[in-house]
């Protein structure tokens, strides 16, 4: 947006002349502002522009109310292993936010600049504004500290059909704890949430940054060919991997490929990296080996494979790593790891390890047959023939308190006609329920006193007396 430009037919006003004079009390620029709100407020309906920037999307509730199932289904898993819910501002200093994703991370950021002048963004994950907050407020006395959270996060990005901007993020961190049985904590919640929200075809990647970084000083590699290999490994092109490593020692090079191929077990990678002589490599290996085998012991072994070609563009990781992968979703789930270095960088030196899941990704993960699950199959459309409709609403009110959702419809919203035959009406509100997504649907007759229950599904049509109903609504739609 260039300087002075109005957004037509909203209420923003954009523009650095404005944000530059903030606070001012020059009575021409005053005016001029309020005029140009007031141009843009009744701007014309051919100013709209009837779509979204790209990258973003719009719910609606049925997809809605499955996503906060799911959200729910993790909020409590999170609940109950001590993990507190923690909000932050949408917005950081991009400065804040560079320290802690790195350099290949300054084309990603949604930035702008506050009122002050400074250079803002919209947060691009968690992890760093929650390093920020406990750097900034909490003492060592109160370590460790479990924090948990629902957010959205915005990335940039080309544009191109279907990459989005926004990422609807469940996560967690545990801070203060450097010991491989924290990285196994957050690895066991991962485990219950995918099992709860009733996942079963996933698989959770380890790997280790140190594994990664001695191999490189292995081969021999110089910070250019370092950093070539990682973005390689990040976009997960094992194409040009390979080429690449043809100039390097054939030996070397091949024990590297075959280390960073997911294998489902320790007993091969165990043997490929007795080859390799790097103490740093040797050392995340035998970290990664304490999880898996504590995994293993906990009966959990089948969900893991050994992954060392894992590696996340975020600069800040430090250790263990891991991702998320499910069968019939190009995109990773989900992914963590260990971050020592970081909350440093805010002032107080502790460890940390968490991990980050996708809700849309779980959404789309899991089966329709499933979803139903997660929905709230206690509903019930309610279509009244009297039009005493105070008296409709104390009866809707009746079944609520029973734990039912009811949605009334009137005649005029849905073209029902007065005196009509049962069977006409039945089959018009049936129709209406099946648009809404209702599988039960009831018609209070004129009299007050009978209710018309229908099985929308089944198609099974039912005439109770309407207090007996009303009792009994869970037996009916439970």
């Amino acid at each position: 947006m260039a300087k002075g430009d109005i957004v037509r037919g909203g209420n923003n006003i954009g523009g650095s002349n404005y944000n530059s004079n903030y606070g001012s009390n020059d009575s021409n620029l005053i005016d001029k502002c309020t005029a140009n709100y007031n141009k843009a407020s009744y701007a014309g309906s051919e100013d709209i522009i009837a779509k979204l920037p790209f990258g973003f999307r719009d719910i609606f509730p049925t997809e809605a109310s499955e996503r906060t199932r799911i959200e729910e289904v993790i909020r409590e898993e999170f609940r109950l292993w001590g993990y507190g819910e923690v909000k932050t501002p949408i917005v950081e200093y991009t400065r804040n936010i560079s320290e802690g994703v790195g350099k290949n991370w300054e084309n990603k950021l949604i930035n702008f600049f506050d009122v002050d002048g400074k250079l803002v963004s919209l947060r691009a994950d968690m992890t760093i504004p929650i390093a920020r907050l406990t750097g900034m407020r909490i003492r060592k006395s109160q370590l460790p500290v479990r924090f948990c959270y629902f957010a959205n996060c915005f990335r940039q990005s080309e544009l191109q059909k279907g990459i989005k901007r926004v990422y609807n993020q469940a996560g967690l961190e545990l801070i203060g704890s450097c010991g491989f049985m924290s990285d196994t904590e957050v690895i066991l919640i991962l485990i219950n949430l995918l099992k709860k929200l009733e996942i079963s075809d996933y698989k959770i990647g380890l790997g280790h940054i140190d594994v990664v970084e001695g191999l490189f000083s292995w081969i021999g590699l110089d910070s250019m060919e370092r950093e070539y290999l990682k973005k390689r490994l990040i976009l997960k092109d094992f194409v040009s991997i390979e080429e690449f490593l043809k100039t390097k020692d054939g030996k070397k090079s091949a024990t590297f490929l075959e280390l960073i191929k997911p294998r489902p077990g320790l007993k091969d990678t165990e043997n490929l990296v007795s080859e390799v002589d790097d103490t740093r490599a040797q050392s995340g290996f035998s970290y990664v080996k304490k999880v898996y085998e504590t995994l293993k012991e906990l009966g959990f072994c089948d969900f893991i494979i050994i992954d060392f070609g894992i590696l996340r563009d975020f600069e800040y990781y430090t250790g263990l790593l891991f991702e998320v992968y499910s069968l019939g979703v190009i995109d990773i789930l989900g992914s963590g790891g260990r971050y020592d270095g970081l909350i440093k960088k805010f002032g107080l030196d502790t460890p940390a390890t968490g991990f980050a899941l996708d809700i849309d990704l779980l959404h789309k993960s899991i089966s329709n047959c499933k979803l139903s699950t997660f929905k709230n199959e206690r509903k019930l459309l309610v279509f009244s023939e009297s039009e005493n409709y105070p008296e409709v609403v104390r009866i809707s009110e009746n079944i609520r308190k029973e734990g039912v959702c009811v949605e009334l419809v009137f005649s005029h919203d849905i073209g029902l006609q007065k005196f009509r035959e049962v069977e006409d009406v039945v089959t018009d509100v049936s129709k209406v329920a099946l648009r809404k997504n209702y599988k039960f649907a009831a018609i209070i007759k004129s009299n007050l006193k009978d209710v018309v229950f229908v099985d929308v599904v089944n198609k099974k049509i039912e005439t109770r007396k309407l207090e007996l109903f009303v009792k009994e609504i869970k037996e009916h739609i439970g």
